[in-house]
C-alpha cells in the first residue's frame, strides 16, 4: 500500500534527484530500497533526469543574451513559458526564479500546503498595521519557490466571473480581454475531470482539476444545509456560476493522484527538457537594465557582485503584484518623488506603479467545536459558495469558504481559544473596494517593499464581510450541520453595531492574492496598455497579477494562469 510516508519520502528522493545530489540510478535504487518500486517510477526518473541534466546543462553554458527574460515562475509565468517555448522553438527563453525547485514534500503534499508559510519558499511580507485591522499587522504570504504561489496555496481553481474579464476589457478597450475570449481559453488550457461542459470546461488541456475527490463529510453537510436555507447549490462551482450570481457547490482542485499539480508541473515542467528554454533557480533579479527607455535585459545580484544578462527581444515581469512593482521602482520606473527620496535615478515619472495594492480578505472568526474530529482531506478547503451582500451588486462580493481546522485571526485565536480540532466557516470578501500602495523601504534589493494595504478602510468591505458572517453562523448552526457540532466556539452569539465591526476588524487575515499594482488600461496614467507593454518604454512587459485593474472576485491562481496564456498568445501573434 502506497503511504503518505512513501509518498514523503519519494519527494524527497525527487528533490535530490533535482538538486543533483543523487543521480538517475541513485533515484531507483533508493526509491526501491524503500519498497517505492512501481510501474510509473522509472518514468518519472527519466523525466526528472531529462529535465535535470538539460537545466544543469543550460546553466554550464549560460550565455550573455537570450531572445526573451521572464522573470519568475509563478501560475503566469509558468503559461506563458510553457505556451511560448513550443509556438516559439527558435526563441531562446531564460526563466528565472529566486526561488528553489517545487520538490519538496510540503509542496508536493497538498494537505499540509500551510507549513509552507514562514519558510524560505514564503517571500514573508507583511502588510503594516492600520486602522481597518484594529492596528494589526497581516501577513502576506507569497510563493517563493517553481510554481510560485500555485506550489503553496490551497490548490483552488477558479476560472473570474464574466463581469471580472468584462471590466478588464473596458478598462483596456481590448474585447480579447473578455469573457468570451477567456471562456476559450480556459477550454484548451483545463483537463477537466468532472462533468463535461462544453460551454464553461475544457478537456485535455494542461491544467488538471477536478472537483474535491473524496471529500469531507462536512462538505456534503455545509452543502446541505445551504439548500436548506434556499441558497442555490450548483453541480459545479466553474460552471455557470461564471456568468450567474453565484452559488455553493464542491470546489475544484489541481490536485492529481493525491499530488499537487501546479502550474509549473503543467506548463513548465514539460518544455524543461527543451533546448530552447533556460531556468535559474535561486536567482535574484535586482533591477532591469537600459539603454535609454530601452530596456536591454537584467541585472542579477549574488555574492559574486552583480552580473547582466541581455534580452534580444523583450523582458517580461511575471514576479507578482508585490515583486513586480518594486522591480520596477527599483529600476527608474515608478513616483519621481517616492524615487528621489531614495536616491533612485527617475527613467520614467510612473505615479501609479506599486499603487491600486488589492487583495481578498478572509475572516478568520467563525469556528465550530465538532462531536467527533475527523482529520482533514486534500487541502482542508473542500466546499464554497459565492453570494452578493447586496442584491443590486453585478456579480458576488462574498465568498463563504469551509475550512476543516481552526481557522482564526491571532485575535479571534487568543480570545476565543478554539480546541485544535475546531473547523471554520470563513467569510472572504472578493471584491474590495479598499485600496492599498506598496512603497519601497530602500533602494537595497534586499529590503521587502512596504505594503501599505489599508484593508477595511473603504466602510462598504466592513459590511460585506459582517453580512458573511452572518450568513456562515447561519449555515454553521443550521439543522443540517448538526451532526458535526458541538457547539459553537465563535463568535457564539448573534453580534451587532461596534461588537461587530470589531470582529470584523480583528478576524480579518487574507487570501494573499496581492494583485493590481501596475494597472492595466487604455487611459495615459496606466502602467501598462492592453498588450501588456510598460508604458514609457520599449522591450519591456508584464504578465501576473499586478496588471489587474480590478482584482478578479474569486481564488487568482487561473486568472494569472490566464493572463500568462494572454501574453503566449500576444507574443506569437
Amino acid at each position: 500500500m502506497f503511504t503518505r510516508q512513501n509518498q514523503d519520502h519519494l519527494d524527497r528522493l525527487e528533490h535530490a534527484l533535482m538538486a543533483g545530489r543523487i543521480s538517475r540510478r541513485g533515484f531507483i535504487r533508493a526509491a526501491t530500497a524503500a519498497g517505492l518500486a512501481g510501474s510509473s517510477l522509472h518514468a518519472l526518473a527519466d523525466e526528472l533526469d531529462a529535465v535535470r541534466a538539460n537545466q544543469t546543462e543550460r546553466a554550464k553554458n549560460l550565455q550573455a543574451a537570450y531572445d526573451y527574460i521572464v522573470v519568475g515562475t509563478g501560475s503566469a509565468g509558468s503559461a506563458l513559458v510553457g505556451r511560448l517555448a513550443v509556438a516559439r522553438p527558435d526563441a531562446s527563453i531564460l526563466v528565472l526564479e529566486a526561488g528553489d525547485w517545487d520538490t519538496a514534500p510540503s509542496v508536493q503534499d497538498p494537505s499540509v500546503w500551510f507549513t509552507n508559510l514562514g519558510t524560505d519558499r514564503d517571500w514573508k511580507d507583511v502588510a503594516i498595521p492600520s486602522a481597518g485591522t484594529n492596528n494589526r499587522a497581516i501577513p502576506e504570504h507569497m510563493g517563493r519557490v517553481v510554481g510560485g504561489g500555485s506550489s503553496i496555496n490551497a490548490t483552488i481553481w477558479a476560472p473570474p466571473f464574466k463581469n471580472d474579464l468584462e471590466s478588464w476589457a473596458a478598462e483596456s478597450a481590448d474585447t480579447s480581454w473578455g469573457n468570451e475570449h477567456g471562456l476559450s481559453i480556459y477550454r484548451r488550457m483545463e483537463n477537466w475531470q468532472g462533468k463535461p461542459d462544453a460551454r464553461y470546461r475544457g478537456q485535455g488541456g494542461p491544467v488538471w482539476c477536478q472537483p474535491a475527490a473524496n471529500p469531507h463529510p462536512l462538505a456534503p453537510a455545509m452543502l446541505a444545509a445551504c439548500k436548506s436555507l434556499g441558497m442555490p447549490i450548483l453541480d459545479d462551482l466553474n460552471g455557470a456560476r461564471e456568468e450567474g450570481a453565484g452559488g455553493f457547490a464542491l470546489m475544484n482542485q489541481i490536485i492529481r493522484d493525491g499530488r499537487r499539480q501546479s502550474m509549473a508541473r503543467s506548463y513548465l515542467y514539460p518544455v524543461l527538457g527543451r533546448k530552447n528554454v533556460t531556468l535559474l533557480v535561486n536567482t535574484q533579479v535586482d533591477r532591469l537594465t537600459f539603454s535609454g527607455t530601452k530596456v536591454t535585459g537584467v541585472e542579477l545580484g549574488g555574492s559574486a557582485g552583480p552580473r547582466r544578462i541581455e534580452a534580444k527581444t523583450e523582458v517580461i515581469l511575471s514576479a507578482g503584484g508585490i515583486n513586480t512593482p518594486k522591480l520596477l521602482m527599483l529600476s527608474g520606473i515608478g513616483d519621481e518623488a517616492q524615487l528621489r527620496s531614495h536616491g533612485i535615478k527617475t527613467l520614467v515619472n510612473a505615479p501609479e506603479v506599486g499603487q491600486n495594492f488589492q487583495d481578498h480578505l478572509l475572516h478568520g472568526g467563525c469556528l465550530w467545536e465538532p462531536k467527533e474530529h475527523m482529520p482533514h482531506r486534500n487541502s482542508a478547503a473542500n466546499a464554497s459558495g459565492f453570494l452578493k451582500s447586496q442584491a443590486g451588486l453585478a456579480s458576488p462580493d462574498v465568498n463563504l469558504v469551509q475550512i476543516e481546522i481552526p481557522y482564526a485571526s491571532d485575535v479571534v485565536g487568543q480570545r476565543y481559544a478554539p480546541p485544535n480540532t475546531s473547523w471554520a466557516l470563513c467569510s472572504g470578501l472578493v471584491a474590495p473596494k479598499s485600496r492599498g500602495e506598496l512603497r519601497l523601504r530602500s533602494a537595497n534589493p534586499a529590503d521587502r517593499p512596504i505594503v501599505d494595504a489599508r484593508f477595511l478602510s473603504h466602510p462598504d468591505d466592513v459590511k460585506a464581510l459582517a453580512y458573511g458572517i452572518e450568513v456562515a453562523r447561519e449555515i454553521g448552526n443550521s439543522a443540517a450541520m448538526r451532526d458535526f457540532v458541538k457547539r459553537e466556539v465563535a463568535p457564539g452569539k448573534k453580534l451587532t453595531g461596534k461588537d461587530m465591526e470589531d470582529f470584523v476588524r480583528d478576524g480579518a487575515t487574507t487570501y494573499f492574492h496581492q494583485a493590481g499594482t501596475c494597472r492595466m488600461g487604455k487611459d495615459s496614467k496606466a502602467v501598462v496598455d492592453a498588450k501588456l507593454r510598460v508604458n514609457g518604454v520599449q522591450n519591456l512587459r508584464i504578465a501576473d497579477s499586478s496588471i489587474m485593474p480590478r482584482i478578479a472576485s474569486v481564488a487568482t491562481m487561473a486568472s494569472c494562469a490566464l493572463i500568462g496564456e494572454r501574453m503566449a498568445e500576444i507574443l506569437t501573434a
